[in-house]
């Protein structure tokens, strides 16, 4: 039973609500990029869809590889934060940033030269796609250490309790992502009708080149890099990574333990990208390679997304409160905290993905009006609609248990079902001639499976605890 208490549960949702929205806002780049380039004119908008499809599972597995030792590190600082030790907080937080920095360096250059390799991999189809998405990646792939820059001074922010600054550099960098993005998708026109009449004006006037599909590449790059230079600034200026500039070397037990925390982090996150890359490449094999299916049922995959970073955004919130409270000794607490974020997390979901089942075409139209794409981006939502409001179940006990150092049961529960259960299936379904929806029905049956076992785990960890 949930014990209610109404102080501490305000106290999760308004720390919790920042983070949410502030993962939603991030989401918003992938979802303002097929925008922006779903209304380029003809068959370029469709196709371009399609190619920042077969990119954006690869780009995000870049980002969810630093997540890992990002994750570690705010659980952490949480823990010093919780401790009320100022000065482990610092040495941790700068260690950390060397090591995020070296990361990227190590994955940035192979991501950049084996870029048309792995496009292929997607299944990019030879000729213009292939040409696009080996471009797409090598912006992206090449320029990762802005992505892992954001995501771990924002990771600084939300462990010290700033999650109005977490807040508010998401927001800012999709302010950028969406303006340079206009500037650099759509060149001096022509413009879709949403965009403003003066900005054909400063196109002009800043001789702003079109291109395309690949602009929507850089303006992401752009605005994360700049969020993330003002976001250093203010660490160094407020406090957590004010210190030695030897503390930059990534060494000593802190990095060991965020390094442990982020390897088995990084093996859930291996088992979930894996299986995600397999459902897009039976989907795109099963759609034919035919832009209508194809970018149809990616629209509906950035829409999930969406809602799966609003899941992330709940589980970082219990990670950091449980890791806080149990640095501070109050397992009460912790069990409390990971129940309300669950609650929160769980009704947030739901209202949210009752409506977008309802206007799922509508919805779908925004992003382009081909009606075979609408139709199969709505088909794909309304398909996926129980597994969507059972997300956050799974996310928000996988991060509480990475806060409580369990961190083998999300490996173990994610490979068991994603990559031991869902990729065959999918492979054998594609076989054995299922079509879309065949693959579609597969992957809602996985999600429904993943989390009843996190619910099981879950009891199973508290209970062992108590005895």
């Amino acid at each position: 039973m949930i014990r209610w208490d109404s102080r501490l549960a305000r106290q999760v949702l308004f720390f919790g609500l920042p983070l949410v929205l502030g993962l939603a806002c991030h989401s918003m780049f992938n979802l303002v990029d097929t925008l922006l380039v779903g209304q380029l004119a003809g068959s370029e908008g469709a196709a371009s869809i399609a190619v920042t499809g077969l990119c954006d599972p690869v780009t995000t597995f870049q980002t969810i590889l630093f997540n890992g030792p990002i994750a570690g590190a705010g659980v952490l600082l949480a823990r010093a934060v919780g401790r009320r030790e100022d000065v482990e907080l610092r040495s941790v937080a700068l260690r950390a940033a060397g090591f995020v920095l070296l990361l990227s360096a190590l994955m940035s250059v192979p991501g950049y030269f084996f870029a048309r390799e792995i496009a292929a991999a997607m299944g990019a189809q030879p000729g213009w796609q292939l040409g696009q998405s080996t471009r797409y990646l090598e912006i992206l792939l090449g320029g990762g250490v802005t992505a892992g820059l954001f995501l771990y001074l924002t990771t600084v922010e939300r462990s010290v309790a700033r999650t109005g600054v977490f807040l508010a550099f998401f927001m800012l960098s999709n302010v950028l992502n969406l303006v340079l993005g206009v500037f650099l998708i759509y060149g001096q026109g022509p413009y879709p009708d949403f965009v403003p009449l003066f900005v054909g004006g400063i196109a002009e006037a800043v001789n702003a080149p079109r291109l395309g599909v690949i602009g929507s590449a850089w303006s992401t790059f752009w605005a994360r890099a700049i969020s993330s230079l003002l976001l250093l600034a203010i660490a160094v200026a407020r406090g957590p990574l004010r210190g030695s500039l030897m503390w930059l070397v990534p060494q000593g037990k802190a990095v060991l333990e965020m390094l442990r925390i982020g390897l088995w982090n990084n093996g859930q996150i291996a088992a979930r990208g894996l299986a995600g890359g397999v459902l897009i490449r039976t989907l795109q094999e099963a759609g034919q390679g035919n832009p209508a299916v194809v970018g149809g049922i990616f629209v509906g995959l950035k829409i999930e997304l969406v809602l799966t970073l609003l899941a992330f955004g709940w589980g970082a919130a219990a990670q950091t409160l449980v890791a806080t409270s149990l640095g501070a000794n109050k397992p009460d607490r912790a069990r409390h905290e990971e129940r309300l974020a669950l609650v929160f997390a769980t009704l947030i979901g739901l209202a949210m993905v009752i409506p977008l089942v309802v206007f799922a075409p509508e919805v779908s139209g925004w992003f382009n009006d081909d009606p075979a794409l609408v139709q199969w981006s709505a088909t794909y939502l309304r398909m996926m609609a129980p597994a969507l409001g059972v997300i956050p179940v799974s996310i928000v006990i996988s991060q509480a248990l990475v806060a409580r150092n369990r961190l083998r049961v999300p490996v173990l529960l994610d490979s068991l079902v994603l990559l031991a259960g869902m990729a065959p299936a999918l492979v054998l379904a594609l076989v054995a001639g299922g079509g879309p929806r065949m693959l579609i029905v597969v992957n809602v049956a996985a999600c429904l499976v993943l989390a009843a076992a996190y619910v099981v785990a879950r009891l199973a960890v508290l209970r062992r605890r108590e005895s």
